[in-house]
């Protein structure tokens, strides 16, 4: 059961991690991306570029997290713990590495974090590249209540 508990704690950090750094990287670019001011298609491309630099930092620290969970309870080399986090973060399960019987459900926890994070990710882009595609056109759909 605290196999459990301890995979519920991480899915909430990994949250919060994605929620500050997500609502960083929004407050951040919302300054830079104004409305109707048709920025340079070089500064909306850099724009982007740091946008997925922090998007993949943010999941690198998750998958950290997981890892260092792997290490300290299952006893892997953090190298070894930092490849199956990876793998089942990102929900591609090669399963050359597989964690004990009682740990196999944190796992699946760790897997479902990993979609989540994945399509808030996602989400994030999109709407940004909506917005700076508005922007560097100079066109804002009007919005009718």
């Amino acid at each position: 059961m605290d196999h459990l508990l301890l995979g519920f704690a991480l899915m909430t950090g990994a949250v919060a991690i994605h929620l500050v750094g997500g609502l960083a990287a929004i407050v951040f670019l919302r300054g830079r991306i104004a409305p109707g001011a048709r920025p340079p298609l070089g500064h909306a491309f850099l724009l982007l570029v740091g946008l997925f630099a922090a998007l993949l930092s943010l999941h690198l620290m998750q998958v950290s997290l997981w890892a260092l969970l792997y290490w300290w309870r299952i006893g892997w080399d953090f190298s070894t713990a930092l490849y199956f986090s990876t793998v089942t973060y990102a929900t591609i399960g090669y399963g050359d590495v597989v964690p004990p019987t009682e740990w196999r459900l944190v796992a699946v926890m760790e897997g479902l974090t990993g979609v989540l994070m994945l399509g808030w990710s996602s989400a994030m882009v999109f709407a940004i590249v909506v917005r700076l595609i508005e922007s560097t056109a100079g066109v804002r759909e009007s919005r009718s209540p």
